[in-house]
């Protein structure tokens, strides 16, 4: 059987900004204020598509970025980390209070993404380096560790 790897995706821009900082954070963009904010993680073992960043074109619309165009403008980045004191999507919708309404909208967009709800980790608390096993880049079609912890 095998083993279940926990990695939490970024861009590689702001990689060592993570490294250095010695803990994920809690992302807080974009949440109702009766929410508590989640370290998010993923057991995708290629790319959390929900991990893809968007951006603002000139003319005020908003494009969604595919995995190429994040590589090419951003990098892709990833921790992979211990499981310890992480819980499942399922959990967290409780925990963090997310709506009926949000946790659909969610799920919804996820899955348009390319995404799989059930795939998703994540912890109420920033994930502290000493959780973390290695740093890897995305580098000419494979995953290179660029750190151990």
């Amino acid at each position: 059987m095998k083993k279940i790897k926990y990695f939490h995706y970024t861009p590689a821009c702001i990689l060592k900004q993570i490294i250095d900082s010695g803990e994920i954070n809690l992302a807080t963009a974009c949440i109702p204020l009766n929410e508590k904010p989640i370290a998010w993680v993923s057991t995708n073992p290629n790319w959390e598509n929900t991990a893809t960043k968007s951006r603002s074109l000139a003319n005020g619309s908003v494009q969604q970025l595919t995995f190429t165009q994040q590589l090419a403008s951003f990098g892709c980045a990833r921790i992979e980390i211990s499981p310890i004191g992480l819980e499942t999507y399922a959990k967290l919708k409780n925990l963090a209070n997310i709506s009926l309404q949000e946790s659909g909208f969610m799920e919804q967009r996820g899955i348009s993404l390319g995404a799989d709800p059930k795939e998703w980790y994540g912890s109420l608390n920033p994930i502290k380096k000493n959780s973390w096993i290695k740093a890897e880049v995305y580098i000419s079609g494979q995953w290179v560790e660029v750190q151990s912890f």
